[in-house]
This record gives C-alpha cells, sequence and structure tokens, in this order.
C-alpha cells in the first residue's frame, strides 16, 4: 500500500516579466534596478493528489490552469513553491515536445529515446502509437503540416502507450474529431481503472462530470476552489452563467478584486474579502432588451456556454455541451446597450424548433441570405462534403465524402450566400443536400 501522496504542491508561485520592449528586457538583465512589470500567472497554490484520482482543474481563459499543468510536468519551473510528484509523469498538451521539422515518425523515436528505452523497445511501441494515432500516411510527413488536432493525435498517442504513472492532459482533446475524442477518452478510463493519477485541464464540463474525481478551481492565478465534483461543478457553472453576460466594466472591477487578493496572498497576509460574483454582476442591467428579425446562421465557439431561456431571466440555463459540433439557424436577435443574444432554432424559423438564446460571444455566425429559388444545373467534380443546411457542421454531415457522386448532376432549387460563400440545395440519392458552390462545376454547352 501506497502512503505517499501522488502530487503535492505547496505554496506555489509564478512570476513571469511583462516588458514594453527589447530596451526594457535587456537593462532587466544588466542593470541592478528592476525593470518591466511583475505579473504573477501563479499565486500560493496549495493542492493534493492521492494516487489514482483524477483531478480536473477549471478556470476561465488566463487562470493559470496550463501554467501549474506544465509546472507539475517539469517542463516549467515555480518561482517559489514546492512540487513533490510520486510517479513517471506525462504531459499531453496540443504539440508538446513535438519537433515541427521532424516526421511524426521521427518524434515517436526522440521522444522514446529521450525516455530511456531500447532501440528494440522503440520498434515495438513504434507501430502501436502509429496505430492508435490513426494518421496512416501523414506518420511521414513533417509535424509543421499536421493540424491542430493531428498534433493531438500524435502527442496523445506517444503518451499513453509509454504508460506513465501520472498523466497530464492539457485540453488535448478539445482539438480533433469527435470520434478519436471518445477513443482518447474510453483509454483514459482504461488507465483510471488501473488506478493511475491524472490532471485533466478542459473547458468541457460534461467531460469533468464523467470522468473526474475532483475538481481545482483556479481564477486568476489563485485556488478559488477545490474538493469533490458533485461540489464544485455546480458552484462553477453558476459563475460562468454570470461571468459570461458580465459587461466590460463588471468583469474589470472583479479582476481588479482578485488582483488585490492575490497581492496580500504573496504578502503572507490573510485574505478577509473572498470574490462573491454576485457582488460584481448587475442584474438589473439586464431587462430593457429590444428584439428585430435576423437571418443568420451561427454554431458553438469550443468554450464551455449557456443556452438561457430569456435574455432577461438568466437563472434558468442549460449547458451547451450536447449542442456542439452543429448548425443552428439564427432569426432574432435580443440587444440592449451592453449586451446582444442571439436566438438559436434547429429549424429555419423563429418560432420552430427553438432552443434558447446564446450571449454573441459564444458563437460564431454568419449573414445567412437567400438568393433566388431558380432551378439550375450543374455537375458534380467530387469534391467536398453535402449537408442538411448550408455551412453545416459535423452533426448535419450527410455525406462526408462526394467522390462517388463525381459527375453526376447536380439540379438546384435554391441559391443562398453564408457569408462571402455561395451554398446550393438540390438531391443526392433521393435527399435533400447543401452543397458549397467549390462542389459543383457548371455543364459545358
Amino acid at each position: 500500500m501506497r502512503l505517499t501522496k501522488a502530487i503535492v504542491v505547496k505554496g506555489v508561485s509564478k512570476k513571469y516579466k511583462l516588458y514594453s520592449g527589447m530596451k526594457e528586457r535587456l537593462f532587466d538583465l544588466i542593470s541592478p534596478s528592476e525593470y518591466g512589470e511583475s505579473f504573477y500567472a501563479l499565486s500560493n497554490v496549495d493542492f493534493e493528489a492521492e494516487h489514482g484520482e483524477v483531478v480536473g482543474f477549471i478556470g476561465i481563459n488566463g487562470s493559470g490552469k496550463s501554467t501549474l499543468s506544465n509546472i507539475i510536468s517539469g517542463i516549467v519551473p515555480q518561482t517559489a513553491g514546492t512540487v513533490e510528484i510520486n510517479g513517471e509523469v506525462a504531459l499531453i498538451a496540443v504539440a508538446a515536445g513535438l519537433k515541427n521539422d521532424l516526421t511524426g515518425r521521427d518524434n515517436i523515436e526522440l521522444k522514446l529515446l529521450m525516455l530511456g528505452f531500447s532501440r528494440k523497445k522503440i520498434k515495438e511501441l513504434e507501430q502501436k502509437i502509429i496505430e492508435f494515432s490513426e494518421l496512416g500516411k501523414f506518420i511521414d510527413q513533417p509535424v509543421k503540416s499536421y493540424s491542430s488536432g493531428m498534433k493531438s493525435r500524435l502527442g496523445f498517442s506517444i503518451s499513453v502507450n509509454v504508460d506513465p504513472e501520472i498523466l497530464i492532459i492539457d485540453e488535448a482533446l478539445s482539438v480533433g474529431d469527435k470520434a478519436f475524442a471518445e477513443k482518447s477518452l474510453k483509454k483514459m478510463r482504461e488507465f483510471k481503472g488501473r488506478g493511475k493519477t491524472m490532471i485533466f485541464v478542459s473547458h468541457s464540463i460534461g467531460q469533468m462530470k464523467q470522468f473526474c474525481d475532483k475538481i481545482l478551481w483556479l481564477e486568476f492565478g489563485m485556488v478559488k476552489d477545490y474538493g469533490p465534483v458533485a461540489e464544485i461543478i455546480p458552484k462553477y457553472e453558476d459563475f460562468l452563467k454570470k461571468w459570461q453576460v458580465m459587461n466590460k466594466n463588471e468583469r474589470e472591477n472583479y479582476r481588479k478584486a482578485a488582483f488585490e487578493n492575490q497581492q496580500k496572498a504573496l504578502r503572507g497576509e490573510t485574505i478577509q474579502n473572498h470574490l462573491d460574483i454576485d457582488d460584481y454582476y448587475s442584474k438589473e442591467k439586464m431587462t430593457d432588451f429590444i428584439e428585430r428579425p435576423v437571418s443568420m446562421l451561427g454554431h458553438f465557439k469550443g468554450g464551455e456556454s449557456f443556452i438561457y431561456k430569456s435574455p432577461s431571466n438568466l437563472t434558468e440555463a442549460v449547458n451547451s455541451h450536447s449542442y456542439k459540433h452543429k448548425v443552428y439557424y439564427i432569426r432574432k436577435q435580443s440587444s440592449n446597450e451592453e449586451d446582444l443574444f442571439y436566438l438559436l432554432s434547429e429549424e429555419p424559423s423563429g418560432i420552430k424548433g427553438i432552443i434558447g438564446w446564446v450571449h454573441v460571444a459564444n458563437l460564431s455566425i454568419h449573414q445567412h441570405i437567400i438568393v433566388d429559388f431558380d432551378e439550375k444545373e450543374f455537375i458534380m467534380n467530387g469534391n467536398g462534403k453535402a449537408f442538411d443546411r448550408p455551412w453545416g457542421g459535423k452533426e448535419n454531415c450527410i455525406f462526408k465524402n462526394l467522390k462517388s457522386h463525381a459527375n453526376q448532376k447536380f439540379i438546384v432549387s435554391e441559391t443562398d450566400f453564408v457569408g462571402n460563400n455561395i451554398w446550393y440545395k438540390g438531391k443526392l440519392e433521393d435527399k435533400e443536400v447543401w452543397v458549397h458552390n467549390s462542389a459543383v462545376d457548371p455543364i459545358e454547352e
């Protein structure tokens, strides 16, 4: 029985210097006086993880999640405090430790050599890593030609196959396709079942709920809360609902208060007033909204977000994670002087198929213009995909590959603009689909 903790972090701080230019940076190196502004990415962070626990790191962007992950993994040194690690650590982050000029295969061999594996063991592991990554012929291409999803696949595949005792996953499942993310989660569950310790950094609250035992909530470099998933996640979700609709001044006031607490902690003072977002978030500002019709298409961005019943009632909200990877119709907007919300619908209607209101900051949107309903004829060239709506997402895809439809006639019944792109509606295999104009060629007379 192991009595030691897997990870013990005590009083860890990380200071960076912010310079106005190279001249100030140079003076700071050669002068006894200090130049540049001190910025603390972490301040007096304490937490412990038992062997076999999965700890999720949550917090808004800039809270220090990746900095703490890099310190625990040994990539970045802390400025103050101590970190005790009992076990071999592997960090999985997008492109972490990968050399861009080397091929995927060369990166595998280099990484395994650095970890001390023999040539015989490297050859044995190499094939397993390649098969798990599903990179196929791209494994012998330079990593600099890889997409972020492909880099994540390679990094994840190397790390899980070297079988570390402690695994740190930093947003590595937020890029790439859904199928590989599910495969990776399955592998992580296997590790969890074998009693491995894991740190999981993600914006996906859904993944946190299904996978983690405990949650460390970081806020502007400090520990906001730490405890069981069922205790911390509801608090964080309530915080996010309010944070995402706070105006610029409210957020700035909250940041200033957080910075003051950070400075007190660094001086060793007791913090009397812990931040409560309700003290900075004004509910009254959300009352006078003006609605107007619009014609747009939109999908959720990658970060965590919420769907509200009404812009003036932000207490009733659901997490958007089950609505990702899909494009929605937007037929209404609601705004006041500070905020803008869009009404999302599954159908091209402002009445039918409504899923709710979403803050503009959480959406990627394009104008949607119906050009005409004139019939046109084209020839499919085999490029692209076909969707159930223009500018469709992964969940809207009907035909993932149109190569088998090359040289077929495509009769268009509707033409739309989405942003600056032309989309055509027609039938393929008796299914109504939308294709981009790059997927068709004019019929030559």
